[in-house]
């Protein structure tokens, strides 16, 4: 009974030991600190740019006084009256479907995150009732507009029931990424997954209607109209959109299946299958087209990512996989060139600047421009390397540079929705065990 009361507490302090030393090496390499400025962040994040009334995030900030800080949405008669533009750009609310997808995701990850790390119940229903309202605010972009499977950009608290008419297959993509993770993880219930089920539908049938020759494969704006752009054409696209209009097909099918609704099951399958071969192999092409993928922003590495990550995840043929794994590898190969640049852009950048009047100014333009995207970017390229779902792409020196972008911004003064990126970036190096 001696020996095994002694090798008892034997163990207890060698448990003792390596809890006391994983604690002081939290606290050496500055993680307890990380945290907790990152739980700031997200305090930061609901305090700014959030409006409880539409459940959704806004892009930039022109007050920073409580209860202010989405004073300069647009009105009901700018929108009714697309003022200043079809788009809404520049008005602070064009890419509410983007940041609400990001946010979704980051809260996937940090409710596994906080789970894995023992919080309590309440915490963590506290988060599973902020992803419940995010995903309620990506609902609402889907069915403002009265026209089945289009996606608004935003809704101005200010002018509920209505929103700008055109939108983009950027915009589709965050929301479609966003709202499959949620229907599949275990913040989900049975309710909510038959909601984003019913959203993933609609997209998917909007595509299967509108986009076609006579459209010039355009998924049509919500009056009907065709996009003035481009940014709505779904086909005959560059390569790093080649994989949009599949990965909306595929997470429709994988929904479907879940549900057991064996016809809109077979239908998804039928068009996801057909577009495989020909999306896998032009995605693939990137890899020779230096000249685009030289020139392709931050923002559209990180859509290309996310379309193939989902697809990778989904394909069931091997040769089809491999091709995507290489895929994969080569943009988050270009996400790590560009990150010291930004890196450099987002800590010489004054990042508490607030933004001009956009009724003046325009919109987003001159100097505030490139503090507002400085953020962002810094999020979208570590996004874009960590995002690779069958290879750990977040090396030392990447996850380095990431740790630095996280500790620049004084949060409480940000006032771009590049928050929203880190957060993301943040909570995704956790779930990888990097932080």
């Amino acid at each position: 009974m001696r020996i095994a009361s002694n090798s008892r507490h034997k163990y207890s302090a060698i448990v003792l030991s390596l809890f006391l030393l994983c604690l002081t090496a939290r606290i050496c390499f500055g993680q307890t600190e990380l945290d907790k400025q990152m739980t700031g962040a997200w305090d930061a994040t609901w305090a700014h740019f959030y409006s409880p009334q539409t459940r959704l995030f806004y892009d930039f900030l022109q007050s920073l006084e409580p209860g202010k800080t989405l004073d300069h949405l647009p009105t009901q008669n700018e929108v009714e009256t697309l003022s200043p533009n079809v788009y809404g750009y520049g008005t602070a609310m064009e890419d509410c479907a983007i940041s609400g997808g990001v946010a979704l995701e980051a809260l996937i990850l940090r409710y596994g995150n906080e789970k894995r790390l023992g919080a309590s119940a309440s915490e963590l229903a506290t988060i599973k009732s902020q992803a419940q309202d995010v995903f309620s605010g990506l609902e609402l972009l889907t069915t403002v507009s009265g026209s089945p499977g289009f996606v608004a950009r935003g809704v101005s608290p200010k002018a509920p029931g209505k929103c700008y008419i055109n939108s983009s297959r950027d915009q589709v993509t965050h929301l479609s990424g966003a709202v499959w993770e949620y229907s599949v993880s275990e913040l989900s219930d049975v309710q909510s997954r038959a909601r984003a089920a019913d959203i993933l539908y609609a997209i998917a049938d909007r595509m299967t209607r509108n986009v076609i020759p006579e459209n010039d494969y355009d998924f049509l704006c919500a009056d009907g109209s065709r996009c003035r752009n481009g940014i709505c054409r779904m086909k005959e696209v560059e390569d790093h959109e080649a994989a949009r209009l599949t990965m909306i097909y595929a997470v429709a099918y994988d929904v479907a299946k879940r549900q057991g609704d064996q016809a809109r099951e077979k239908e998804y399958w039928a068009r996801w299958r057909e577009l495989a071969d020909a999306t896998v192999a032009q995605s693939a092409h990137i890899r020779e087209n230096t000249a685009l993928s030289g020139r392709m922003p931050a923002y559209a590495l990180l859509q290309m990512q996310e379309s193939l990550a989902i697809l990778y995840r989904l394909e069931p043929d091997v040769e089809l996989r491999e091709s995507l794994s290489q895929t994969l590898d080569y943009v988050a190969d270009l996400a790590k060139a560009r990150q010291h640049r930004a890196l450099n852009a987002l800590k010489t950048r004054d990042l508490t600047v607030l933004a001009p009047p956009w009724r003046v100014v325009g919109g987003l333009t001159g100097e505030y421009r490139a503090c507002w995207y400085a953020p962002r970017e810094c999020g979208e390229l570590a996004l874009t390397i960590a995002l690779n779902p069958q290879k750990d792409s977040l090396d030392a020196e990447s996850l380095e540079v990431l740790k630095t972008a996280l500790t620049t911004p004084d949060y409480w003064k940000l006032t771009s929705c590049g928050i929203l990126h880190l957060l993301q970036a943040y909570e995704l190096a956790r779930s990888l065990g990097k932080l």
